[in-house]
């Protein structure tokens, strides 16, 4: 996105520039949502071992989601705040930053993974009986993750260059090459966890292809790495750090607390968890659409806009999921059930699924009052409402619930984590976006 694509931005409908922005994304966080989503579904069905496995696995996989969209989401929106003001060699040097750092972080943390898998199996709470199959799943999540990590990272640099389409398509193509090689080497080959991790890492590797030949295309600008630029892309970064990193860390909590009340109980939670990332990947997606729009109108004062497309995004977020989650909540059972989850599994699953689905706006609200704080530069802001619904509000409840209330407690902490966290990222933002003036000059409402 050169200067013309930046007045773009400035100019014309906003609500039109969010929905054709976020569009791309949305289609990209979806496809890699129902990637790990179908793998889930295909451990489910090699049994209650396989389906541990996969929970097992979650925060590992958010581990490295964390490091993508922290470099990501830092660099893309240094990027747009320095494309909003023609500095064009600031986000030339936060492009190279923030892909060498990813690459570099990612293969040092597989390489460690892979020399020491039996604590880092202890650490993500396998059970014995499972410990066989998670050793296998891990092994290919630790070899494939570093691509899912360079890809996060090159669609960030993407988007906030204006170029959302060429990524949708990228993710699309990688979801649908990894689901039809699980088709053929689990379901018609039966090479099981093997037929997953090969999937997996063809999957990842030609998102990262196609990614790589888009930049190259659009001739994404990259230069010598300058080490100041780190200290501005954490400040932007530093609330998905903090945001994606506590999501690991309670992920743990979670398997933890699951495996005490047992197997079913972590499977079911396993199988929730990957499908409600779903729709917090759906969300991030449109809200992704928000961020460059936020982030060039920001950079050149216009403030007007950016109210405008905010109000925008949280409505719209709010009322799809209220929608979504009076579909879900009477389904949530047969849902699971019919894509071959163990019963006992299943069961623990819907009533996960149930609590959420009344509280999904909630969630929603909070990723795009995150997300407009960050894009924002609100750091400390920004990272008080990253940090809730995965870390200080959630994780006390995690120590708290479970032990007072036993699976019924469990179930709930997610649900009160998101509820509490809207109120406090309601609380947060109020008076960051200045109210439209009336004719007289006067402040509405």
């Amino acid at each position: 996105m050169a200067q013309a694509g930046a007045q773009a931005l400035l100019h014309g409908d906003v609500r039109a520039r969010i929905v054709r922005l976020s569009l791309p994304s949305l289609a990209a966080m979806l496809a890699s949502g129902l990637g790990t989503l179908l793998d889930a579904l295909m451990l489910s069905r090699l049994g209650s071992g396989a389906t541990d496995a996969a929970a097992v696995g979650f925060p590992l996989l958010t581990l490295y989601q964390t490091l993508g969209f922290t470099l990501g989401m830092g660099a893309g929106a240094l990027m747009s705040q320095a494309i909003g003001r023609g500095e064009e060699t600031l986000s030339a040097h936060a492009a190279a930053l923030s892909l060498l750092l990813a690459l570099a972080l990612s293969a040092a943390l597989s390489a460690l993974g892979l020399l020491l898998p039996a604590p880092l199996l202890r650490l993500l709470g396998a059970g014995p009986e499972s410990a066989a199959q998670a050793a296998l799943y891990v092994r290919y999540l630790l070899l494939s993750a570093p691509l899912l990590c360079l890809s996060l990272v090159l669609s960030s640099l993407l988007r906030a260059r204006g170029h959302a389409g060429a990524y949708g398509a990228a993710f699309a193509a990688g979801a649908a090459l990894g689901a039809a090689l699980e088709a053929v080497l689990v379901l018609r080959l039966g090479w099981d966890l093997t037929g997953i991790g090969i999937a997996m890492i063809a999957r990842e590797a030609l998102t990262l292809l196609l990614l790589a030949c888009c930049a190259l295309r659009f001739r994404l600008p990259l230069a010598r790495p300058a080490p100041r630029v780190l200290l501005q892309m954490l400040r932007y970064g530093l609330p998905t750090l903090l945001r994606q990193g506590l999501m690991s860390v309670s992920g743990v909590l979670f398997n933890r607390e699951a495996s005490a009340l047992g197997g079913a109980a972590l499977g079911g939670m396993g199988l929730a968890v990957r499908a409600l990332s779903l729709v917090s990947s759906a969300v991030i997606g449109f809200g992704q659409g928000f961020q460059p729009v936020c982030g060039v109108c920001a950079g050149a004062g216009r403030m007007d806009r950016v109210r405008e497309g905010f109000f925008f995004c949280l409505r719209a977020v709010v009322i799809a999921l209220l929608m979504l989650g009076a579909l879900l909540f009477p389904f949530a059972g047969a849902l699971l059930s019919r894509f071959g989850a163990p019963p006992e599994a299943a069961a623990f699953g819907a009533r996960v699924l149930r609590a959420q689905s009344v509280v999904l706006f909630a969630q929603g609200a909070v990723v795009l009052f995150n997300m407009l704080t960050q894009s924002l530069g609100l750091t400390v802001r920004a990272a008080l409402v990253a940090t809730s619904r995965q870390g200080f509000v959630l994780i006390p409840l995690l120590l708290l619930l479970p032990r007072r209330f036993g699976e019924t407690g469990l179930i709930l902490c997610q649900s009160v984590s998101d509820v509490l966290s809207l109120l406090l990222a309601l609380a947060l933002t109020r008076g960051i976006l200045p109210r439209p003036e009336k004719a007289d000059g006067t402040k509405t409402g």
